[in-house]
């Protein structure tokens, strides 16, 4: 009987971690372009379950932006984390800006721009889905993810 309990103790605990780490984020929002002009970045996105009639998901994000020269603003990141909140406009594109990421975006070789979605589930957050660019100065822009 010890064992039993020991093996469903074993498949709890490891679907706990599979629904952290995998993308179940991607059922509720998916975001899929995104521009950055300035501080100012626009990001088309969707909210799958929106067809089915159910209210928005609760998220949270972490926003990171990179310069591509390594040296640049002495080699750190620049990273902004928040939420949970509930998204609550029916807009298919959120416009925000980033000014904490001024030292990152000054780069002249561009800058590489990563954020991440969570869905919270009452206490549980499962795993992100992911968005990730690179941009380089002037009119190229090479898609990263």
């Amino acid at each position: 009987m010890r064992h039993a309990s020991l093996l469903w103790i074993g498949y709890i605990f490891t679907a706990l971690l599979l629904v952290q780490a995998a993308p179940i984020t991607r059922l509720v929002f998916y975001p899929e372009e995104v521009s950055i002009i300035g501080d100012e970045v626009s990001l088309a996105r969707s909210f799958p379950m929106d067809a089915m009639g159910l209210s928005r998901p609760f998220l949270s994000f972490s926003e990171v932006v990179r310069p591509l020269t390594p040296s640049h603003n002495n080699g750190q990141s620049c990273e902004t984390v928040g939420g949970p909140f509930q998204y609550t406009r029916a807009t298919g594109v959120g416009v925000w800006t980033i000014p904490w990421a001024a030292h990152c975006l000054d780069d002249p070789a561009g800058f590489e721009w990563s954020a991440r979605w969570y869905w919270h589930i009452g206490a549980l957050r499962v795993g992100p889905v992911k968005k990730n660019e690179t941009f380089l100065v002037g009119k190229y822009s090479a898609r990263k993810g």
